[in-house]
Formats: structure tokens, sequence, C-alpha cells
């Protein structure tokens, strides 16, 4: 009777874990916000407008996006994937859509696998602050499982975050997907 509960929390507790995996497929968005800044002088708060006002002038290298996710599943391909969106990024990954000015990536919705490929374009200044919340998401998923996942765990805490510029990418790989040395290849190919 033990074993069961035991059993049955597990898969309860794996169920709530893997939510981010279920879902309808949803296209892919780019999101364009900021807050307001106010400077303690005119010519400070002159400064912040023109910045702001560049960053929301600013828009997503789409073209850019699609091709480093595409070059990266060529290599590590997403089993049954689900698109990622602003509530996707938000609310399953933690990230702050107010660094991001456009994304494209997709996630399995397969419990039984962790793929996970995602492109990023940060507001200009933002890459770090959306790497390091990409870092606790996989500090996050690499430490929340249990044993029986071990392969779930071991394919989390080799995950990829690479910055260049602007432009941020994390790639878990696949349950059965190539190594590492193949999807580190392919993320310079697509950041080239």
């Amino acid at each position: 009777m033990k074993k069961l509960i035991a059993v049955l929390c597990a898969a309860v507790l794996m169920a709530s874990l893997l939510a981010a995996c279920t879902g309808d497929s949803s296209s892919t968005s780019s999101a364009t916000s900021s807050d307001s800044q106010t400077g303690t002088s005119s010519a400070a708060t002159e400064a912040d407008s023109t910045t702001e006002e560049s960053t929301d002038t600013a828009e997503a290298d789409t073209a850019k996006l699609d091709s480093i996710v595409s070059t990266i599943e060529a290599v590590n391909e997403v089993p049954n994937p689900r698109a990622l969106d602003d509530f996707s990024l938000e609310n399953e990954i933690g990230l702050t859509m107010d660094n991001i000015l456009g994304f494209k990536g997709d996630v399995t919705n397969d419990q039984a696998d962790c793929a996970l490929v995602l492109a990023i374009q940060a507001k200009s200044g933002c890459a770090d602050a959306v790497k390091t919340e990409l870092e606790a998401y996989k500090e996050s998923a690499s430490s929340n499982l249990y044993a029986e996942f071990a392969d779930k765990v071991a394919k989390a805490q080799d995950a990829r975050i690479v910055v260049n510029g602007d432009f941020v990418v994390i790639v878990i790989a696949a349950i059965n997907g190539p190594d590492y040395a193949d999807i580190d290849a392919a993320i310079d190919s697509a950041l080239a």
C-alpha cells in the first residue's frame, strides 16, 4: 500500500513538473514592451526617452530567429513539438518579457522526453538578464526530478545556454537525440 501511494505521489509530482509539456500548439510570437524610466534630471529623462523610443521601434529579426531554430532542430529534433508562446516563456520558463524583443522555439509535448530549442532576441543590453533567468530554469529543470527520470536530469544538466550579441539560445537535447558535441556545432553555425 505504501509503495502504491509513493508511486501515485511520484506520478502526480511528475505530471505537475511536466505540465509545460502539455497543451496545444500556439504560434510563435514576439513581445515588445518596456517600462517607463524616469531620471533625476531633465538630461537623464531625455536620454531615457530616446533609449525607450529606439527600443520600442526596434523589431525582432524573425528571419534570424527562424534560421537559428531550424539549424539547431535539424540536429536536435524536438519530438512532438509545441511552439513556445509568451505564456510559456513567462510562466513555464520564468522569463521577464520586458527583456525580450522576439523569440522562436519548440518544446517537446512528449512526457517521456525533455527536448527544448529556444532562440531569443533580447532587447539591447538585456541578454545577460535573459541568460541568468535561463540558467535558473536549467537549474530547476535538472534538480526537481526523481531518480527514475535520470536520463532527463542528465540532459537538462548538460543544457546549453549561449549568448551572441543580443541573441540567447537554450537547447536541451532530446532523450534519443545527438550528443551535445553535435548540438554545440549547430549552435555555433546558427549564431555565426
